[in-house]
């Protein structure tokens, strides 16, 4: 009997958390006033998926002859660059496709409700990696979507968090042709601080770039990055949407 009650319960709170996405689905398309994106941060270094970093320095002498051959060849590589091509990303795509708009990004970031938010530690202690002109806002601080609010009259907040890592698509070892994974986990609050939509989107670069011995070109991954945000910021979208 008890173990009947939990599972009453449990779908009992899963109806109820099915429900609120719902609502807050339909609120996000029919409500037009633009949303604040607040936050956008990832980890730093894009290691294989399922496996450690990677030292440069371990690496043996072919490995180090191919980097020192061509400046565009990596054996490891990292965010910094990418995160802020991501936010510019997910700024010109939702823009252009219109179902949901965002707010000026320097009224937002300029806003003393801004400059004064809770920032997450967790992600400094982690130590990733975010555009330059954000902060690490955390969306635990229930303080700040009121004080947004009150401030410039933005009633919504979008907190976007990325994974990104490389795994190989064809061929054997670190020989062949690899691919961009993305994970992207959107948040959207309300002016009060409560979730309304959260969601997170999980996909692969369609196209590969080749490796050999774990050495690719740097701006052949990167480039497949740019086309994963795409998609996945598209398929926030259309998650939205239906």
């Amino acid at each position: 009997m008890r173990k009947a009650g939990l599972i009453i319960i449990a779908a009992i709170l899963f109806g109820f958390g099915t429900g609120c996405q719902s609502s807050g689905k339909a609120a996000l398309r029919t409500q037009k006033d633009p949303i604040a994106l607040v936050s956008v941060v990832s980890n730093w270094d894009i290691i294989w998926k399922g496996e450690d970093p990677i030292n440069p320095d371990n690496a043996g002498p072919l490995v180090k002859r191919s980097l020192r051959a061509d400046p565009d060849m990596a054996l490891v590589s990292n965010a910094d660059e990418l995160i802020t091509n991501a936010e510019v990303l997910i700024q010109d795509n939702i823009t252009d496709a219109g179902i949901i708009t965002l707010a000026d990004k320097q009224t937002v970031l300029n806003s003393g409700a801004y400059r004064g938010a809770g920032i997450n530690k967790y992600q400094i202690n982690r130590e990733m990696v975010k555009p330059g002109d954000y902060a690490f806002v955390d969306y635990r601080d229930k303080n700040f979507p009121p004080a947004l609010a009150a401030e410039t009259g933005i009633q919504r907040s979008m907190f976007v968090e990325f994974d990104f890592t490389k795994s190989m698509g064809t061929g054997a070892g670190k020989f062949g042709n690899c691919r961009a994974n993305v994970d992207m986990s959107v948040r959207i609050l309300d002016a009060n601080g409560k979730t309304l939509y959260r969601t997170t989107i999980s996909l692969q670069s369609r196209d590969t770039t080749k490796v050999s011995n774990g050495v690719y070109s740097q701006s052949g991954l990167m480039s497949l990055f740019d086309s994963a945000i795409t998609d996945a910021v598209y398929e926030f979208l259309d998650q939205l949407e239906n």
